[in-house]
Protein backbone atom coordinates (compact mmCIF):
# COMPACT_ATOMS: atom_id res chain seq x y z
CA UNK A 1 0.00 0.00 0.00
CA UNK A 2 1.23 3.74 -0.51
CA UNK A 3 1.13 5.77 1.71
CA UNK A 4 -1.63 8.33 2.40
CA UNK A 5 -1.23 11.67 3.73
CA UNK A 6 -4.74 12.68 5.95
CA UNK A 7 -5.44 16.30 7.02
CA UNK A 8 -5.41 17.13 10.65
CA UNK A 9 -9.22 17.14 10.80
CA UNK A 10 -11.49 15.33 8.67
CA UNK A 11 -15.42 17.15 8.87
CA UNK A 12 -18.21 14.89 8.65
CA UNK A 13 -21.12 17.54 7.75
CA UNK A 14 -25.12 16.67 8.32
CA UNK A 15 -27.78 19.14 6.90
CA UNK A 16 -31.11 17.51 6.77
CA UNK A 17 -32.43 14.84 9.18
CA UNK A 18 -31.58 11.47 7.56
CA UNK A 19 -35.08 10.25 7.88
CA UNK A 20 -38.00 13.50 6.90
CA UNK A 21 -35.32 15.43 5.28
CA UNK A 22 -36.13 18.30 7.02
CA UNK A 23 -33.24 20.93 7.17
CA UNK A 24 -31.42 20.38 10.72
CA UNK A 25 -31.08 23.54 13.18
CA UNK A 26 -28.87 24.16 16.04
CA UNK A 27 -26.16 22.12 14.55
CA UNK A 28 -22.84 20.95 17.12
CA UNK A 29 -19.71 19.79 16.34
CA UNK A 30 -18.46 16.66 18.03
CA UNK A 31 -14.86 15.60 18.06
CA UNK A 32 -14.02 12.06 17.48
CA UNK A 33 -10.03 10.02 17.07
CA UNK A 34 -9.35 7.07 15.30
CA UNK A 35 -5.80 5.87 15.50
CA UNK A 36 -5.10 3.20 12.56
CA UNK A 37 -2.09 2.06 10.58
CA UNK A 38 -0.96 3.61 7.09
CA UNK A 39 1.64 1.26 5.45
CA UNK A 40 4.42 2.62 3.61
CA UNK A 41 6.78 0.60 1.84
CA UNK A 42 10.14 1.90 0.37
CA UNK A 43 12.09 0.21 -2.04
CA UNK A 44 15.70 1.65 -2.19
CA UNK A 45 18.25 1.41 -5.08
CA UNK A 46 22.06 1.14 -4.09
CA UNK A 47 24.50 2.50 -6.83
CA UNK A 48 27.20 0.50 -5.87
CA UNK A 49 31.04 1.20 -6.97
CA UNK A 50 33.81 -1.19 -7.39
CA UNK A 51 37.19 -1.01 -8.02
CA UNK A 52 40.29 -3.60 -9.25
CA UNK A 53 43.41 -3.49 -6.66
CA UNK A 54 46.48 -4.42 -8.49
CA UNK A 55 48.19 -5.03 -5.51
CA UNK A 56 45.48 -7.59 -3.87
CA UNK A 57 44.59 -8.46 -6.96
CA UNK A 58 41.02 -8.52 -6.53
CA UNK A 59 38.21 -6.37 -7.28
CA UNK A 60 36.65 -4.23 -4.01
CA UNK A 61 33.07 -2.84 -3.53
CA UNK A 62 32.01 0.09 -1.66
CA UNK A 63 28.67 -0.28 1.17
CA UNK A 64 26.59 2.01 2.47
CA UNK A 65 25.02 2.21 6.09
CA UNK A 66 21.81 0.88 4.92
CA UNK A 67 23.08 -1.89 3.25
CA UNK A 68 22.99 -5.55 5.12
CA UNK A 69 24.32 -7.59 2.03
CA UNK A 70 26.94 -7.76 -0.23
CA UNK A 71 25.04 -9.38 -2.70
CA UNK A 72 24.64 -8.32 -6.70
CA UNK A 73 23.45 -9.31 -9.68
CA UNK A 74 20.59 -12.03 -9.47
CA UNK A 75 21.03 -12.19 -5.82
CA UNK A 76 20.29 -8.43 -5.57
CA UNK A 77 16.90 -8.15 -4.91
CA UNK A 78 16.99 -8.36 -1.47
CA UNK A 79 14.24 -7.61 1.49
CA UNK A 80 15.52 -5.10 4.08
CA UNK A 81 16.45 -5.33 7.83
CA UNK A 82 13.35 -3.97 9.41
CA UNK A 83 10.84 -6.27 7.38
CA UNK A 84 13.59 -9.54 8.35
CA UNK A 85 13.80 -8.21 11.96
CA UNK A 86 9.40 -8.12 12.27
CA UNK A 87 9.13 -11.65 10.76
CA UNK A 88 11.82 -12.66 13.31
CA UNK A 89 9.38 -11.23 16.68
CA UNK A 90 6.30 -12.73 15.02
CA UNK A 91 8.05 -15.84 14.23
CA UNK A 92 9.92 -16.74 17.68
CA UNK A 93 8.15 -14.35 20.37
CA UNK A 94 4.47 -14.88 18.87
CA UNK A 95 4.83 -18.21 17.36
CA UNK A 96 3.48 -17.16 14.00
CA UNK A 97 4.05 -19.77 10.87
CA UNK A 98 6.61 -18.99 8.14
CA UNK A 99 4.32 -19.05 5.95
CA UNK A 100 1.43 -17.21 7.40
CA UNK A 101 4.34 -14.42 8.17
CA UNK A 102 4.85 -14.37 4.52
CA UNK A 103 0.93 -14.33 3.77
CA UNK A 104 0.89 -11.22 6.37
CA UNK A 105 3.71 -9.10 4.97
CA UNK A 106 1.77 -9.72 0.97
CA UNK A 107 -1.18 -8.22 2.34
CA UNK A 108 -0.61 -5.51 4.31
CA UNK A 109 2.76 -4.58 2.52
CA UNK A 110 2.40 -5.77 -0.79
CA UNK A 111 5.98 -7.25 -0.10
CA UNK A 112 6.38 -10.78 -1.39
CA UNK A 113 8.71 -12.84 0.75
CA UNK A 114 9.15 -16.82 0.80
CA UNK A 115 8.64 -18.55 3.88
CA UNK A 116 12.51 -20.13 3.26
CA UNK A 117 14.10 -16.68 2.78
CA UNK A 118 12.83 -15.87 6.43
CA UNK A 119 14.50 -18.98 7.45
CA UNK A 120 17.92 -17.82 6.04
CA UNK A 121 17.61 -14.60 7.61
CA UNK A 122 17.30 -15.85 10.83
CA UNK A 123 20.14 -17.95 10.52
CA UNK A 124 22.53 -15.11 9.29
CA UNK A 125 21.11 -13.09 12.10
CA UNK A 126 22.08 -15.81 14.48
CA UNK A 127 25.03 -15.88 13.61
CA UNK A 128 25.66 -12.35 13.49
CA UNK A 129 24.12 -12.12 17.31
CA UNK A 130 26.59 -14.84 18.64
CA UNK A 131 28.90 -12.27 20.57
CA UNK A 132 26.05 -9.95 22.09
CA UNK A 133 24.15 -13.31 23.37
CA UNK A 134 27.74 -14.19 24.73
CA UNK A 135 27.60 -10.85 26.12
CA UNK A 136 24.45 -11.31 27.95
CA UNK A 137 25.77 -14.41 28.82
CA UNK A 138 28.81 -13.20 31.00
CA UNK A 139 26.32 -10.23 32.00
CA UNK A 140 23.94 -12.78 33.73
CA UNK A 141 26.60 -14.57 35.26
CA UNK A 142 27.75 -11.34 37.18
CA UNK A 143 24.10 -10.87 38.76
CA UNK A 144 23.32 -11.06 42.10
CA UNK A 145 19.93 -12.69 41.99
CA UNK A 146 18.85 -15.43 39.27
CA UNK A 147 15.77 -17.01 38.80
CA UNK A 148 15.40 -20.42 36.82
CA UNK A 149 12.65 -22.54 36.16
CA UNK A 150 11.61 -24.65 32.73
CA UNK A 151 9.02 -26.88 31.47
CA UNK A 152 8.79 -29.66 29.08
CA UNK A 153 9.44 -29.05 25.44
CA UNK A 154 10.02 -31.20 22.30
CA UNK A 155 12.58 -31.31 19.31
CA UNK A 156 11.36 -33.14 16.69
CA UNK A 157 9.86 -36.37 18.52
CA UNK A 158 12.15 -36.54 21.53
CA UNK A 159 11.47 -34.74 24.74
CA UNK A 160 13.22 -32.10 25.86
CA UNK A 161 13.31 -29.37 28.74
CA UNK A 162 13.13 -24.93 27.57
CA UNK A 163 15.55 -23.50 30.40
CA UNK A 164 15.34 -20.05 31.68
CA UNK A 165 17.76 -17.72 33.74
CA UNK A 166 16.62 -14.39 34.04
CA UNK A 167 17.50 -11.42 36.42
CA UNK A 168 16.01 -8.30 36.69
CA UNK A 169 18.03 -7.17 33.13
CA UNK A 170 19.09 -10.19 31.45
CA UNK A 171 17.07 -13.04 30.57
CA UNK A 172 18.74 -16.60 29.14
CA UNK A 173 17.11 -19.14 27.76
CA UNK A 174 18.51 -22.80 26.66
CA UNK A 175 17.13 -25.45 25.39
CA UNK A 176 18.60 -29.12 26.53
CA UNK A 177 17.79 -32.70 26.13
CA UNK A 178 18.88 -32.61 29.73
CA UNK A 179 16.35 -31.60 32.86
CA UNK A 180 20.04 -32.16 34.81
CA UNK A 181 22.34 -29.86 36.97
CA UNK A 182 24.59 -29.83 34.06
CA UNK A 183 22.40 -27.51 32.32
CA UNK A 184 22.64 -24.29 35.24
CA UNK A 185 26.01 -25.64 35.94
CA UNK A 186 26.87 -24.46 31.69
CA UNK A 187 25.08 -21.63 32.28
CA UNK A 188 26.05 -19.69 34.90
CA UNK A 189 29.34 -21.47 35.56
CA UNK A 190 31.62 -22.16 38.27
CA UNK A 191 32.63 -18.38 39.18
CA UNK A 192 28.73 -17.21 39.79
CA UNK A 193 28.51 -16.47 43.61
CA UNK A 194 24.81 -14.73 43.94
CA UNK A 195 21.79 -16.20 44.74
CA UNK A 196 19.89 -19.20 42.91
CA UNK A 197 16.04 -18.97 43.08
CA UNK A 198 14.59 -22.17 42.21
CA UNK A 199 11.53 -24.03 42.57
CA UNK A 200 12.73 -27.03 44.74
CA UNK A 201 13.65 -29.63 41.53
CA UNK A 202 16.15 -31.84 42.82
CA UNK A 203 18.71 -31.13 39.73
CA UNK A 204 19.54 -28.35 41.43
CA UNK A 205 20.29 -30.04 44.45
CA UNK A 206 23.77 -30.63 42.94
CA UNK A 207 24.93 -27.03 42.51
CA UNK A 208 26.96 -25.28 45.25
CA UNK A 209 25.69 -22.25 44.44
CA UNK A 210 23.66 -20.13 47.23
CA UNK A 211 20.49 -21.28 46.70
CA UNK A 212 16.59 -19.51 47.85
CA UNK A 213 13.50 -21.98 47.48
CA UNK A 214 10.12 -20.93 46.16
CA UNK A 215 7.68 -20.04 48.92
CA UNK A 216 4.49 -19.45 46.13
CA UNK A 217 5.05 -23.30 45.64
CA UNK A 218 5.14 -24.36 49.24
CA UNK A 219 2.06 -22.08 50.02
CA UNK A 220 -0.12 -23.81 47.05
CA UNK A 221 1.37 -27.60 47.98
CA UNK A 222 0.37 -26.48 51.48
CA UNK A 223 -3.23 -24.78 50.61
CA UNK A 224 -3.99 -27.96 48.56
CA UNK A 225 -3.26 -30.63 50.96
CA UNK A 226 -5.37 -28.38 53.10
CA UNK A 227 -8.33 -28.82 51.11
CA UNK A 228 -8.20 -32.72 51.04
CA UNK A 229 -7.88 -33.88 54.83
CA UNK A 230 -11.08 -33.55 56.99
CA UNK A 231 -8.38 -34.31 60.24
CA UNK A 232 -9.31 -30.96 61.86
CA UNK A 233 -5.89 -30.90 63.96
CA UNK A 234 -4.03 -31.46 60.85
CA UNK A 235 -5.63 -28.34 59.54
CA UNK A 236 -4.53 -25.92 62.24
CA UNK A 237 -1.38 -27.73 61.88
CA UNK A 238 -0.74 -26.65 58.09
CA UNK A 239 -2.40 -23.78 58.99
CA UNK A 240 0.12 -22.48 61.32
CA UNK A 241 2.86 -23.17 58.19
CA UNK A 242 0.85 -20.79 56.38
CA UNK A 243 0.94 -18.03 59.32
CA UNK A 244 4.86 -18.92 59.12
CA UNK A 245 5.39 -18.07 55.80
CA UNK A 246 3.29 -15.09 55.52
CA UNK A 247 4.40 -13.73 58.49
CA UNK A 248 7.99 -13.91 57.15
CA UNK A 249 6.78 -12.59 53.76
CA UNK A 250 5.17 -9.66 55.46
CA UNK A 251 8.53 -8.50 57.50
CA UNK A 252 10.86 -8.86 54.24
CA UNK A 253 8.02 -6.45 53.14
CA UNK A 254 8.71 -4.52 56.09
CA UNK A 255 12.59 -4.63 56.06
CA UNK A 256 12.77 -0.54 55.83
CA UNK A 257 10.99 0.24 58.89
CA UNK A 258 13.63 -1.67 61.10
CA UNK A 259 16.91 -0.94 62.18
CA UNK A 260 19.85 -3.78 61.00
CA UNK A 261 20.13 -5.28 64.28
CA UNK A 262 16.45 -5.83 64.93
CA UNK A 263 15.53 -6.92 61.79
CA UNK A 264 18.28 -10.07 61.46
CA UNK A 265 16.58 -11.07 65.61
CA UNK A 266 13.51 -10.86 64.33
CA UNK A 267 14.36 -13.16 60.76
CA UNK A 268 16.33 -15.20 63.22
CA UNK A 269 13.00 -15.88 65.12
CA UNK A 270 11.69 -16.65 62.23
CA UNK A 271 13.68 -19.33 61.32
CA UNK A 272 13.56 -20.89 64.63
CA UNK A 273 9.81 -20.91 64.26
CA UNK A 274 10.03 -22.79 60.97
CA UNK A 275 11.84 -25.52 62.03
CA UNK A 276 9.99 -25.87 65.48
CA UNK A 277 6.80 -26.16 63.16
CA UNK A 278 9.00 -29.12 60.92
CA UNK A 279 9.86 -30.91 64.53
CA UNK A 280 6.08 -31.24 65.49
CA UNK A 281 5.48 -33.10 62.10
CA UNK A 282 6.75 -36.33 63.78
CA UNK A 283 3.82 -36.44 65.58
CA UNK A 284 1.65 -36.93 62.90
CA UNK A 285 0.82 -40.17 60.82
CA UNK A 286 -0.24 -38.35 57.85
CA UNK A 287 1.87 -39.92 54.58
CA UNK A 288 1.67 -36.25 52.57
CA UNK A 289 2.96 -33.94 55.42
CA UNK A 290 5.85 -36.91 56.27
CA UNK A 291 6.49 -35.93 52.54
CA UNK A 292 6.29 -32.33 52.69
CA UNK A 293 8.33 -32.19 55.99
CA UNK A 294 11.00 -34.33 54.29
CA UNK A 295 11.16 -31.24 51.74
CA UNK A 296 11.52 -29.10 54.10
CA UNK A 297 14.22 -30.33 55.58
CA UNK A 298 16.05 -30.84 53.06
CA UNK A 299 16.13 -27.37 51.99
CA UNK A 300 15.90 -26.06 55.27
CA UNK A 301 17.96 -22.99 54.75
CA UNK A 302 16.70 -21.81 51.77
CA UNK A 303 12.80 -21.05 52.73
CA UNK A 304 13.50 -17.73 53.97
CA UNK A 305 17.20 -16.83 52.01
CA UNK A 306 14.91 -13.15 51.35
CA UNK A 307 15.10 -12.62 54.99
CA UNK A 308 18.63 -12.67 54.94
CA UNK A 309 20.00 -11.47 51.41
CA UNK A 310 17.82 -8.29 50.82
CA UNK A 311 17.82 -8.21 47.00
CA UNK A 312 16.03 -11.65 46.90
CA UNK A 313 12.52 -11.96 47.02
CA UNK A 314 10.37 -14.59 48.44
CA UNK A 315 8.93 -16.58 45.18
CA UNK A 316 10.44 -17.58 41.60
CA UNK A 317 7.13 -15.95 40.36
CA UNK A 318 9.56 -13.88 37.90
CA UNK A 319 10.84 -16.68 36.33
CA UNK A 320 7.56 -18.22 35.57
CA UNK A 321 6.42 -15.14 33.97
CA UNK A 322 9.55 -15.32 31.88
CA UNK A 323 8.57 -18.26 30.69
CA UNK A 324 4.83 -17.90 29.98
CA UNK A 325 5.15 -17.03 26.62
CA UNK A 326 7.01 -19.79 25.21
CA UNK A 327 4.43 -22.11 26.77
CA UNK A 328 1.50 -20.14 24.83
CA UNK A 329 4.13 -20.58 21.68
CA UNK A 330 4.12 -24.30 22.64
CA UNK A 331 0.40 -24.75 22.85
CA UNK A 332 -0.33 -22.46 19.56
CA UNK A 333 2.78 -23.51 17.60
CA UNK A 334 4.26 -26.63 18.53
CA UNK A 335 7.91 -26.57 19.12
CA UNK A 336 11.20 -27.58 17.05
CA UNK A 337 11.53 -29.75 14.57
CA UNK A 338 15.60 -29.83 14.71
CA UNK A 339 18.26 -28.99 17.44
CA UNK A 340 19.52 -25.79 15.30
CA UNK A 341 16.22 -24.38 15.15
CA UNK A 342 15.82 -24.69 18.90
CA UNK A 343 19.15 -23.01 19.69
CA UNK A 344 18.48 -20.32 17.63
CA UNK A 345 15.17 -19.81 19.15
CA UNK A 346 16.74 -19.91 22.35
CA UNK A 347 19.38 -17.37 21.40
CA UNK A 348 16.76 -15.04 19.54
CA UNK A 349 14.78 -14.93 22.47
CA UNK A 350 16.87 -14.65 24.62
CA UNK A 351 17.71 -11.25 22.90
CA UNK A 352 14.42 -10.09 22.59
CA UNK A 353 13.55 -10.65 26.38
CA UNK A 354 16.54 -8.81 27.08
CA UNK A 355 16.33 -5.67 25.15
CA UNK A 356 12.35 -5.46 26.64
CA UNK A 357 13.54 -5.94 30.14
CA UNK A 358 15.84 -2.84 29.98
CA UNK A 359 13.36 -0.59 27.84
CA UNK A 360 15.35 -1.09 24.70
CA UNK A 361 14.06 -2.65 21.31
CA UNK A 362 14.96 -5.67 19.99
CA UNK A 363 14.60 -3.75 16.61
CA UNK A 364 17.26 -1.23 17.31
CA UNK A 365 19.72 -3.81 18.01
CA UNK A 366 18.90 -6.15 15.19
CA UNK A 367 19.25 -2.88 12.69
CA UNK A 368 22.95 -2.62 13.99
CA UNK A 369 23.63 -6.49 13.53
CA UNK A 370 22.42 -6.67 10.13
CA UNK A 371 24.38 -3.31 8.65
CA UNK A 372 27.47 -4.83 9.79
CA UNK A 373 29.30 -7.53 8.33
CA UNK A 374 30.98 -8.58 11.40
CA UNK A 375 29.46 -7.34 14.34
CA UNK A 376 31.41 -7.54 17.61
CA UNK A 377 29.26 -7.37 21.02
CA UNK A 378 26.58 -4.66 20.99
CA UNK A 379 25.74 -4.20 24.85
CA UNK A 380 22.35 -3.21 25.38
CA UNK A 381 23.24 0.04 26.70
CA UNK A 382 24.47 1.53 23.48
CA UNK A 383 21.00 1.20 22.12
CA UNK A 384 18.35 4.56 22.41
CA UNK A 385 15.63 3.72 25.10
CA UNK A 386 12.70 2.83 23.87
CA UNK A 387 10.52 6.16 25.53
CA UNK A 388 13.80 8.38 25.28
Amino acid sequence: MAGISSPPWIPAAIAICPDCGTVLTDKQTHAQYQADIVTTTVTRKFDVESGYCSCCKCRHHARHELQTSDALGAAGNQVGPVVLTMATEMKHDLGVSYDNIANFLQTYFGIYVNPSTILQAEERLLEKAQPTFKLLLDALRQCQVVHADETGWRIGRVNAWLWVFSSQNVTIYAIRYSRGGDVPQEILGDTFDGVLIVDGLNSYDVLEYTKGQCNAHLLRRVKEMMTKTKDEVLLTHLGELLKIIKDAIDLAERRADYNEAYFKQKARACQQTLEGWLEFCECYEDDELRKLAKHMKKHLQEWFTFLRVAEVPPTNNHAERQLRPSVVVRKTNGCHKTLAGALKHAVLMSLMVSCEQQNRRFLDLALELWRERHPGAIPMASLPEENA
